[in-house]
């Protein structure tokens, strides 16, 4: 289990599956849903819940992207 920390002061645990998309995210710059799983996109989900990625519509595709300000600790 990792922290994570966004704005001052704020850090979130996250699991190792959440860290590996997080991190697969954070490498890309982007991920779209369909080159997901369905265990992944549940996982992406549960970051856009915790405030760590944000879910976009992009055309006819979904996109996850790191929020700006989450930061490993």
């Amino acid at each position: 289990m990792k922290f994570v920390e966004f704005k001052k002061g704020i850090t979130i645990p996250i699991t190792n599956e959440e860290q590996d998309i997080f991190r697969k995210c954070s490498n890309d710059g982007s991920l779209d849903k369909r080159k997901l799983d369905e265990r992944e996109q549940e996982i992406a989900n549960q970051l856009v819940i915790k405030n760590m990625l944000v879910r976009k519509r992009v055309n006819d595709s979904i996109i996850y992207k790191p929020q700006a300000s989450a930061k490993y600790c």
